[in-house]
């Protein structure tokens, strides 16, 4: 069964360019550091670099691996730093943290207004734009929290405490996390987010009345030649995974090998969902114009309760995705003409929960450059496939 939904944008940032392709990634945190304090974290000598604005939802706004001149790997809207006040919901990041569900009766999308549909999308400020309380830095290691109320769809209140972890990596912990080697010629930057979400009320999370998943998400700007590469646990077809928003044909969207490949050009508004079932626990992203391979590996239980991203009232609301991958574009789904960015993202499952009790995630990012050969033989070992087989046209 072939599962086509219709979803509202994530982030409906359409019409408007990050300017990313002429900058650099210390113009971008110069840029930012104007309007809010930035943490960086430094590894490989100074040339690996993230940086993070605990004002700005504790987002990772961008990395690098090329030092303070090198390119910014996070996709960020740069018009949101140009006014006097800082536009906080529509800056972008190459790192979040949302909560789930995105759809059904217990999104916490759509406010409380009836019937549920894309007209009454608004996100939460807690979830875009309230800024995160700074708890600890160390040498390699940023510690946020953020207490919040949020309703959902159908009005059951939850109170939570989010505590958030940025870790960078170094060459030593990348290797280890991936159980690879890689070349000392590859540029590399690397970092975690990992997440608890303790239920700070007096009542347990049930089912019946809405749960909350961990929702780790990463905006990056999309070009002609990226694609996501999601390489699935066992033989499928395209008609298991989930496809929302615009339709896709064989120039975006194939099965290649037991890998999926999903062209991520940041200009046709398209999403998929990959199942627990069959999905794998790391997978990746090529971007052949910049030279870049992107690794995600994310914490995958055998919780079996996950959300989908169809707007309406479900029957049964606890089917769905644990990868979300979405293309933004243009929002009556024709091509536009430039690129604005792509998201790659993971989520944890459902549980219910009892009060001052917690649940857990993981998302970790490792970006590496250099010659092709040598991202090859990543991409053969971490994801089973040829980069010159990832190609969509």
């Amino acid at each position: 069964m072939k599962f086509i939904r219709c979803i509202i944008g994530l982030l409906i940032i359409s019409g408007c360019s990050s300017n990313t392709k002429a900058r650099t990634y210390m113009e971008d945190v110069e840029l930012i550091a104007k309007k809010t304090k930035i943490i960086e974290l430094l590894s490989d000598n100074g040339k690996g670099r993230i940086a993070i604005a605990p004002e700005i939802q504790g987002k990772v706004l961008t990395t690098t691996y090329g030092g303070k001149n090198g390119m910014g790997n996070g996709w960020l809207n740069t018009s949101a730093f140009q006014g006097e006040d800082l536009d906080v919901a529509g800056i972008g990041g190459e790192d979040r943290v949302w909560v789930g569900p995105l759809g059904s009766q217990h999104s916490f999308y759509f406010q409380q207004i009836k019937p549920l549909n894309e007209a009454n999308w608004l996100v939460p400020p807690s979830l875009s734009s309230e800024p995160y309380k700074l708890k600890k830095v160390v040498l390699k290691e940023v510690i946020m929290s953020k207490e919040m109320t949020l309703t959902n769809f159908i009005g059951t209140e939850f109170k939570l405490e989010m505590l958030r972890k940025v870790m960078l990596l170094e060459k030593e912990e990348v290797e280890s996390n991936l159980n690879i080697t890689f070349d000392e010629k590859l540029d590399y930057v690397a970092y975690q987010s990992s997440h608890s979400v303790e239920n700070k009320g007096d009542n347990i999370w049930k089912k019946e009345t809405g749960l909350i998943s961990i929702w780790s998400a990463g905006m990056f700007e999309g070009t002609d030649k990226s694609v996501v590469i999601i390489p699935v646990r066992e033989k499928t077809s395209l008609d298991s995974i989930y496809q929302y928003l615009g339709p896709l044909d064989s120039n975006r969207l194939q099965l290649k090998n037991n890998t999926i490949l999903f062209k991520a050009d940041g200009k046709y508004r398209s999403k998929i969902g990959i199942p627990h079932t069959i999905a794998p626990s790391v997978y990746g992203c090529y971007s052949k114009d910049k030279n870049r391979l992107t690794i995600v590996q994310y914490r995958k239980t055998e919780e079996v309760m996950y959300s989908n991203s169809e707007v309406s009232v479900q029957e049964n609301p606890y089917e769905g995705e644990i990868i979300p991958i979405y293309n933004n574009g243009n929002m009556d789904y024709t091509e536009a003409n430039e690129a604005t960015f792509f998201e790659l993202e993971s989520t944890s499952a459902f549980v219910e929960l009892p009060p001052n009790r917690s649940i857990e995630h993981y998302h970790s990012v490792y970006h590496f450059s250099g010659e092709e050969d040598e991202l090859n033989k990543l991409s053969e070992k971490l994801l089973g496939i040829s980069l010159k087989a990832c190609v969509l046209e």
